[in-house]
C-alpha cells in the first residue's frame, strides 16, 4: 500500500522562504498580478505564475533585447525594438 511506503522527507523546508536577491546593479522589476511587468514605459507579458515575484532584466548581446530571469532561470526575452510584445 502506498500509505505504508510513505516517509517524511528528512530535508528541512524553511518557513518562510528566503528573500529573492539579485546582483547589485541588475534591473529588477516586480511581476504584476496579471503576469506582466513594466519596463521603459511598456508592458510585457511574462507569466501569471510569477505574479508578485521580482525578476531581473539582463541585457543580451542583441541591442534592445533583455533576458528576464527568475532567480537563476531564464524565463523570457523582451525586445524593445518591436512596437508591441
Amino acid at each position: 500500500m502506498p500509505a505504508q511506503r510513505y516517509a517524511p522527507s528528512p530535508r528541512a523546508f524553511p518557513e518562510p522562504l528566503p528573500a529573492i536577491e539579485y546582483a547589485p546593479g541588475e534591473i529588477v522589476r516586480k511581476v504584476q498580478a496579471k503576469g506582466e511587468l513594466f519596463f521603459r514605459g511598456r508592458i510585457f507579458r511574462i507569466s501569471k505564475a510569477l505574479r508578485d515575484q521580482p525578476v531581473a532584466l539582463r541585457p543580451t548581446l542583441n541591442d534592445g533585447q533583455f533576458a528576464v530571469h527568475f532567480r537563476h532561470q531564464n524565463v523570457a526575452t523582451i525586445d524593445l525594438r518591436h512596437p508591441y510584445e
